[in-house]
């Protein structure tokens, strides 16, 4: 009877057994953990996330310098967490611009067991903050820029452009600055411009930038030494100091119509014909963007006019800049910016004339000239007085505009003056360019009786 009541609690708990779910039978280990992401969130903090897995009762945070075999324990988490944000600290430290990777495993306390894990792990690295502009106010013809520090960062680079009503120039480097320096005075800002300025945090142990905003902060700075300002707004070199020694500004010219050259027969384009009218042309273009830099003249004309005044036609285009300090560094602008870089490879342009002007304080301003055919043709634009005196004939430049208001008005006895009439009869004409046929308009009188 004893031997039956033994062989029954025997079957019993076979059958239990049998029946019990297969984790609780041995000490199964936890899953494997799928790692989701991993992203830098401040110059010193990097989150890491992952999928939740059954079996866990803790999440166990491993990170090692990208490249070293040995995993370090950062953190224990119980199975509530599937995301963890490590900041840097002396005993598990983030250095910016290090590469570090992580990778997580999931822990079961009661079993002692761990799942297996992502070896290859997840990889990024930090990067300075991004600096925080205040302000750029103009102070006696000079600019006074200031920012708040940025974590990460031992060096702060300072950038400007120009902004006009017609375009707005790259950014260009002003000055590398140590990271205890949150302000800077420029002291050539262009003048009668908006000047706009940004600054760049930068980790010189590992070579690395952080974020900056790409709209900086501007100032309009007059040539009066006085300007607006615009408060609370957000790659390495000098400062923009004047060369006071004057330069051969042919010599300047000629190196620029040189390395446009080169680069247009890099695209496949001819290499562009140098013009003594175009040049002339060029070489006042170049001072007159030291006082108004625009394709518009201080006049408020276009480019085209001083060109065409000094004997050169066939006007294609034209490109401008300043503060460049070779020419080297004007053409790399130039090709850098990618309308500049389509008027200097267009294949439809064939002669070119080249300005430089070095201004008081040493800054220098380029200007490319650019024509589609010979500068030096000229056309011819008769104005006939039909009867009547005071006819003018004009041999011009090709494309040389002619406003009909600034011809002298012709006299005729016991008639009036009503407008100038076109060969095909066309009336109410204001203006005519000069081309390679002849034009002639006609005089058109009304009778005073």
């Amino acid at each position: 009877m004893k031997r039956k009541r033994c062989s029954f609690l025997a079957l019993l708990v076979l059958a239990v057994m049998l029946l019990m779910p297969a984790t609780t039978q041995a000490a199964a280990k936890p899953g494997t953990v799928k790692l989701s992401s991993i992203k830098a969130t401040d110059y010193n903090k990097i989150n890491i996330k992952w999928k939740k897995v059954s079996g866990a009762t803790n999440y166990i945070v491993y990170y090692k310098k990208a490249g070293s075999g040995k995993w370090i324990k950062v953190k224990t988490l119980d199975n509530t967490k599937s995301s963890y944000t490590h900041t840097s600290s002396s005993k598990y430290p983030i250095v910016v611009g290090q590469k570090y990777t992580y990778t997580v495993k999931a822990y079961n306390k009661k079993t002692k067991k761990s799942g297996s894990y992502n070896k290859k792990g997840l990889t990024t690295r930090t990067v300075p903050q991004t600096v925080k502009l205040i302000s750029a106010k103009a102070n006696n013809g000079k600019v006074d820029v200031t920012w708040n520090k940025a974590g990460g960062a031992d060096k702060y680079v300072l950038f400007y452009k120009i902004q006009t009503s017609e375009f707005t120039t790259n950014w260009t480097k002003v000055i590398t600055l140590d990271s205890s320096v949150t302000s800077y005075t420029v002291k050539y800002p262009f003048k009668n411009t908006t000047n706009i300025y940004t600054v760049k945090s930068y980790n010189s142990a590992s070579n690395v930038y952080g974020k900056y905003d790409n709209n900086g902060i501007s100032v309009f700075v007059t040539d009066g030494n006085t300007g607006g300002n615009n408060n609370d707004k957000d790659d390495v070199g000098d400062d923009i100091t004047p060369t006071p020694a004057p330069v051969n500004a042919e010599a300047m010219a000629s190196e620029v119509i040189r390395l446009t050259n080169i680069e247009r027969a890099k695209a496949g384009r001819s290499a562009l014909i140098y013009n003594a009218s175009l040049q002339r042309g060029a070489m006042m273009r170049a001072k007159e963007i030291s006082i108004k830099f625009s394709h518009e003249r201080p006049n408020g004309e276009s480019f085209t006019t001083i060109l065409n005044e000094c004997g050169a036609g066939h006007i294609s285009g034209e490109n401008i800049a300043a503060g460049q300090k070779s020419p080297e560094l004007a053409v790399k602008a130039w090709m850098n910016s990618q309308g500049h870089k389509l008027t200097m490879l267009n294949k439809e342009n064939l002669y070119i004339g080249v300005g430089f002007y070095q201004d008081n304080d040493g800054r220098y301003y380029w200007v490319q000239n650019f024509a589609d055919g010979n500068p030096d043709e000229k056309g011819t634009v008769i104005f006939d007085a039909n009867g009547g005196s005071g006819g003018h004939t004009y041999v011009i430049p090709c494309g040389q505009r002619i406003y009909f208001k600034n011809v002298p008005i012709p006299q005729k006895s016991g008639y009036t003056f009503v407008c100038w009439v076109s060969e095909y009869n066309e009336t109410n004409l204001t203006s005519t360019c000069a081309g390679r046929v002849t034009q002639t308009f006609y005089a058109k009188w009304a009778s005073n009786n």
